[in-house]
């Protein structure tokens, strides 16, 4: 990965905290306040992964002088919107905008009359969140709010400033180089989907069982109340898209009987996507969850207030997430709204969604693994996709499914906006919409083919969510593609599959349908214009003849 750092003020190259965003040999830095040559070098520029600009507001407006022209100061910013807009719209990589107006000042000058240098950048930032919401590839990340946790005096240092031209401190570098990195990591790793939480002790104060339901505290005043507020923020996450699931030694109706009948309950029981409350081991219980869910234990999340619980889950599922809550329960609606695993840039109508979805897929697998005959469940169902254009409406929507999907996914090829921009003009597309008697599924799928020449099609982008597998939906997809080969006269469809870690349920899709596996070089003459598909030496090709027929189509007509 490489990265670019450009400031308008120095940002000591040298220093080590940088090594938090990657190891320096894998930084640029740009010349001392050479932002703006940075910004406009848009051709034969060397290529980035992603690049940060750290816009420091005194550097760029003279706050000293009183009889500055507000209009002046209001073009400069326009023009440097106009120049981050230009290199967005001509740059594939990632952006992310740093700023900051830090100035010292006191508490009565400002205590009737705004601060122009906060007019200035909060003018800025709003023109920003505009853009981003046009381009994916743009991040804004506010400093000061950063900053203000850890003091803004102790992570600006005028000393330096003077020195050498950098406006912060060492304890102010290391904090911004960490909290990129968080930016970092949510751009090439997904969010964490479900909270698995305790009952007794972390839901409400007290054992339900021995103290009864009318005596365990939530709501009343002090600890009480932390345990209310503690479901508000749990039921805050919930509506952002994350999966709840209670995990308890307990008995199950002592437990959902709180949830029914509990006047001060802020969580519902339809809040909960999964309860697992018997005296099994809460390890085996997870691993029951992550097959139920059909989600690797990397995507869980673990809070109890049993240290022996949580030392069990830390040792046996090394890839849960185990929180450490504060011994002050008081602390938890904090230390849950300020954990960063769940976050995403974007939270999609879909994701509002999630809980719901999540409910409707555990119940189809109940009610398929009763069924004698899986065929004829299917056709009960009546599943019926559909094929959707990718629009504005639906783009954020197809830009989650190409950067989070890791399951279903032939290649693992992420795209961003302006990848989409090109995509659309370039190569076919569309998303897939499921709808069944258990309720609309939403879109759950993407797929992006190229033509390679007269007689072949390229699947660029196979990938759905894990939400809908078992219904044989992917072999309908297949057979939406091969339509579109056959409508077009195409004899061959060439798949590439990238194995990694989490998508091997794609082979066996692969190596059940019609398409059979070709050795590499058979095909390489079909590429000679695409070698990046050769890029991977892990690869496997298959080729599926447009003659060929489908199996599992039945269950769709």
């Amino acid at each position: 990965m490489k990265i670019k750092l450009s400031s308008t003020s120095f940002l000591l190259p040298k220093n080590k905290s940088w090594e938090h965003l990657s190891n320096l040999k894998d930084i640029s830095f740009s010349e001392y306040g050479d932002i703006f040559s940075n910004m406009s070098k848009l051709k034969k520029a060397k290529k980035y992964d992603i690049e940060f600009f750290m816009i420091f507001l005194p550097d760029l407006l003279d706050y000293f002088d009183t009889k500055q022209d507000k209009n002046l100061e209001k073009k400069k910013i326009d023009n440097l919107i106009l120049l981050i807009k230009s290199k967005i719209i001509k740059n594939n990589n990632r952006i992310v905008i740093c700023i900051s107006d830090f100035l010292y000042s006191n508490t009565i000058n400002f205590s009737q009359a705004p601060q122009n240098s906060k007019q200035i950048k909060n003018y800025l930032i709003n023109d920003l969140y505009d853009l981003a919401k046009k381009f994916k590839n743009l991040y804004i990340v506010d400093i000061d709010n950063i900053f203000s946790k850890d003091g803004l005096n102790n992570c600006f240092d005028q000393r330096n400033y003077y020195l050498c031209g950098c406006r912060l401190s060492i304890q102010g570098i290391e904090i911004l180089a960490k909290n990129l990195r968080k930016i970092l990591n949510r751009i090439y790793f997904t969010n964490k989907k479900v909270l698995i939480l305790d009952a007794d002790n972390t839901l409400w104060g007290g054992i339900v069982a021995e103290d009864g339901i009318n005596k365990i505290q939530i709501k009343e005043d002090g600890e009480g109340f932390a345990f209310f507020d503690f479901q508000r923020a749990i039921k805050k996450i919930k509506e952002d898209g994350v999966i709840l699931v209670i995990v308890s030694k307990n008995n199950e109706m002592d437990v959902l009987s709180v949830f029914k009948k509990h006047k001060s309950m802020f969580l519902k029981e339809e809040d909960i996507t999964n309860f697992k409350v018997n005296w099994n081991e809460k390890t085996d219980n997870i691993i029951k969850l992550s097959k139920e869910l059909d989600l690797g234990l990397d995507s869980f999340v673990f809070w109890d207030d049993n240290p022996i619980e949580r030392e069990k889950v830390r040792r046996n599922l090394k890839n849960v997430t185990v929180i450490e809550p504060d011994k002050d329960v008081s602390n938890w609606t904090r230390q849950l709204l300020e954990y960063e695993g769940f976050s995403k840039f974007v939270v999609t109508g879909s994701d509002k969604l999630k809980s719901k979805q999540y409910k409707i897929r555990g119940k189809f697998i109940s009610d398929k693994s009763k069924s004698r005959n899986e065929f004829d469940y299917l056709k009960s169902i009546n599943l019926k996709p559909k094929k959707i254009n990718i629009n504005d409406s639906n783009l954020s929507r197809a830009i989650q499914l190409s950067q989070k999907t890791n399951q279903f996914n032939l290649r693992s090829i992420r795209y961003n906006s302006n990848d989409f921009a090109k995509i659309k003009k370039n190569k076919i597309c569309f998303l897939v919409n499921l709808k069944d008697i258990y309720g609309d599924h939403g879109i759950i799928a993407l797929i992006i083919l190229e033509k390679i020449n007269k007689d072949s099609l390229f699947i660029d982008t196979f990938l759905m969510s894990c939400r809908v597998l078992g219904r044989y939906l992917e072999s309908w997809i297949l057979g939406e593609i091969k339509k579109i080969a056959l409508n077009k006269r195409f004899k061959n469809i060439i798949i590439e599959y990238i194995p990694s870690k989490r998508n091997q349920i794609v082979e066996k899709f692969l190596k059940s349908s019609k398409s059979k596996e070709i050795e590499r070089y058979k095909i390489q003459e079909l590429f000679k214009k695409h070698k990046n598909y050769f890029s991977n030496k892990k690869s496997k090709f298959y080729i599926l003849k447009t003659s060929e027929k489908l199996k599992n189509l039945k269950i769709y007509e």
